[in-house]
C-alpha cells in the first residue's frame, strides 16, 4: 500500500521529521513502513496496517504543531507506544472556529475524544441524547477542516433512512420534506460562518447537500 500525506506547513517539516530525519526514522523501524520526504508532502509505502498507523501518527504529530506543542523523540515515543495523542496542557482541543466571538471548544472528556476522533478518522458513528453537541461539533471540526484546506468540500448528505413511508406523508416537495433534518447544519453553519461565505461555499461545491 502506498499513501501520500499533504504537510500542512511545509515550513515546519523540520519540526516534524525532526533532527535529520529522526522522528521518521522512528516511524519506519517501529511500523515496518518505508517513508519518503518531500517538502510538501511526505510518501509511505507498506503493508495497509503499518500505512494506515503512520498516517495517523503523522496527524498526531501535525496536530501538536499546530497547536504549538513541543515535539522531540520522547513526544513520538508516546504516540508511537501507546498509539494516543500527545497531550495537552489544557485538556481541551480548540477549533479555530469562532461563534460570537468565542472559540468554540469540547466541554466534556467525551466531546474532547469525540472532536479528536474526527480528526484522525475518515468515518465516525456518535450516538447519545439530543442536545449535547453531536451535530454541531460535527459541523465545526468540518468547518476547521475546510478552512485549514485540509477537506476540500463540506457535503451534507439527506437522510436515507427515513427516505420512504414517514417522508412520503410529510406536506411538500422533496427539498421541504428533507429541510427539518437538514436545518440543524444549516443553523450551525450560519452560526460559524459570514452568510456570504456560506453563499460563495455553495456557489463553487466548497459546500454541497446530496
Amino acid at each position: 500500500m502506498e499513501l501520500s500525506i499533504t504537510l500542512e506547513n511545509p515550513e515546519k517539516r523540520n519540526v516534524l521529521f525532526g533532527p535529520a530525519d529522526r522522528h521518521l526514522k522512528m516511524i519506519r523501524e517501529a511500523l515496518g513502513v518505508q517513508i519518503f520526504a518531500r517538502e510538501e508532502y511526505i510518501k509511505v509505502t507498506g503493508s495497509s496496517d503499518g500505512v494506515a498507523r503512520a498516517a495517523a501518527v503523522v496527524e498526531q504529530l501535525q496536530k501538536a504543531i499546530r497547536q504549538n506543542r513541543h515535539i522531540d523523540a520522547q513526544a513520538v515515543s508516546v504516540v508511537l507506544d501507546a498509539g494516543r495523542p500527545i497531550e495537552e496542557p489544557s485538556g481541551e482541543d480548540p477549533l479555530d472556529v469562532y461563534v460570537a466571538g468565542q472559540i468554540i471548544k469540547a466541554k466534556t472528556p467525551g466531546q474532547v475524544r469525540y472532536i479528536e476522533t474526527m480528526q484522525t478518522c475518515d468515518m465516525v458513528f456518535c450516538t447519545g441524547p439530543a442536545g449535547t453537541g453531536k451535530t454541531y461539533l460535527a459541523v465545526a471540526v468540518a468547518v476547521h477542516l475546510l478552512k485549514h484546506q485540509r477537506s476540500k468540500r463540506l457535503i451534507l448528505v439527506r437522510p436515507a433512512v427515513e427516505a420512504g413511508e414517514k417522508l412520503g406523508f410529510l406536506p411538500g416537495d422533496m427539498q421541504a420534506k428533507v429541510n427539518p433534518y437538514l436545518r440543524p447544519l444549516y443553523d450551525a453553519l450560519h452560526d460559524m460562518l459570514e452568510f456570504g461565505q456560506i453563499r460563495r461555499y455553495l456557489e463553487n461545491d466548497l459546500i454541497e447537500v446530496i
